[in-house]
């Protein structure tokens, strides 16, 4: 057992302050062990972050993914940089936890976040707008867009993540690790957010199935995409992998 002097020491605000400084957030952590997977997976794709608010999770994922040596890969945020819209129904009475236009940072406050913080922005694109209109066949042709390895859904409400989960559908593959970063929220109701987007999702889409994966926080949640039918063997995928060994 801890004595009380020790006790009062982790739980003062100095060690908090240290701690938070030393160690990774849980975010990092999420983000740490789906690179991880990507690269000794040998998963080509790229990063795409859907909810970029100030950049800091899209600077996380930069050099993170540079620790695991993914160094072809590309990181693609969306958001509208007019923070999010305004709760419907499904989010609202009694569990509304949102305000129209909160977690707003326009869009060259991000990139001068970016670039301070040393992410290389020549692997970065930032897509502004609501999802409802970016998130399209266009959009995927002009991002050449081909395969996901890692995908970042930090959206909140349920209108919001129905479109981007629509939109990453057709760039799967069996290995494409899914982060829903608030799948808690609104008292871990299923009938509300990210929760009900993802399940209606997945009752759309018979074939696709999804693995649980790591959870080191208490509000997301990760899964591993398989799709049926469409599994390569692994040979094959270490052959076209750009992935450094």
């Amino acid at each position: 057992m801890l004595s009380r002097m020790v006790k009062k020491a982790r739980y003062s605000k100095a060690f908090q302050r240290v701690h938070q400084t030393v160690t990774l957030a849980p975010q990092e952590r999420m983000l740490d062990m789906a690179f991880a997977f990507a690269r000794w997976g040998r998963l080509p794709g790229d990063y795409l972050e859907f909810g970029v608010f100030d950049g800091w999770s899209l600077t996380a994922a930069y050099h993170l993914a540079q620790k695991h040596r993914l160094n072809g890969m590309r990181f693609l945020g969306f958001d509208s940089f007019d923070g999010l819209p305004a709760s419907d129904d499904v989010d609202g009475y009694p569990f509304q936890q949102f305000t129209r236009g909160q977690l707003k940072c326009d869009q060259r406050t991000v990139e001068a976040n970016l670039r301070r913080d040393g992410v290389d922005m020549s692997k970065v694109e930032l897509t502004k707008g609501w999802y409802s209109d970016t998130l399209t066949d266009q959009t995927r042709q002009r991002l050449n867009l081909r395969q996901a390895a890692v995908v970042w859904v930090d959206c909140d409400l349920y209108s919001s993540t129905v479109p981007v989960l629509d939109f990453i559908l057709p760039v799967l593959q069996d290995g494409t690790v899914l982060i829903m970063d608030d799948w808690f929220l609104f008292r871990a109701h299923p009938d509300r957010g990210e929760r009900k987007a993802f399940g209606e999702w997945l009752a759309r889409n018979p074939d696709v199935e999804v693995t649980p994966f790591a959870k080191p926080g208490w509000h997301e949640a990760s899964f591993i995409a398989h799709l049926r039918g469409d599994r390569a063997p692994v040979e094959k995928l270490a052959e076209t992998s750009a992935v450094a060994p």
